[in-house]
């Protein structure tokens, strides 16, 4: 059965695996829906294995969700308050002055780098909220008291 390529930065749900069940390659494999391949891969690159087990090599679920949860917190780009992700340069970076688009919760850009598509979610209670100048003061109180 043909599957889509998976690239490089793809994130994986690390809440399908049981903690407290074992998994073959193969199991590992159709439950993630990536290649039995890739699983020996992550076995070569630290994914621990149940001792003294052959064929099938069985893998603990609670070593699969650890491992998993340290594969995608590398590919998590940490964003200051004036910083976008680019999803061309694969980065942060800063928008093009003016060109800032608020919608929902999302503000949309253009990156000053490579003038491609920039973004950043925000929560309601994170958004600049515009500070008007100098407020007036008015006093409701006659301060002439003669």
């Amino acid at each position: 059965m043909w599957q889509k390529p998976i690239c490089k930065m793809t994130r994986f749900n690390p809440q399908k695996i049981y903690a407290h069940l074992s998994y073959t390659i193969k199991e590992l494999s159709e439950l993630l829906a990536i290649n039995e391949k890739t699983c020996l891969r992550w076995i070569d690159e630290g994914l621990r294995i149940v001792p003294d087990s052959k064929k099938p090599i069985l893998i603990t679920g609670s070593d699969a969700k650890e491992f998993i949860r340290k594969r995608n917190t590398k590919k998590k780009v940490k964003l200051n308050r004036s910083e976008f992700y680019c999803l061309k340069c694969r980065g942060p970076t800063r928008a093009k002055r003016g060109s800032i688009v608020i919608v929902g919760n999302m503000k949309k850009a253009i990156c000053s780098v490579c003038n491609g598509k920039i973004r950043k979610m925000f929560k309601p209670y994170q958004k600049d909220y515009h500070i008007p100048s100098n407020p007036v003061q008015m006093s409701i109180f006659n301060t002439n008291l003669n």
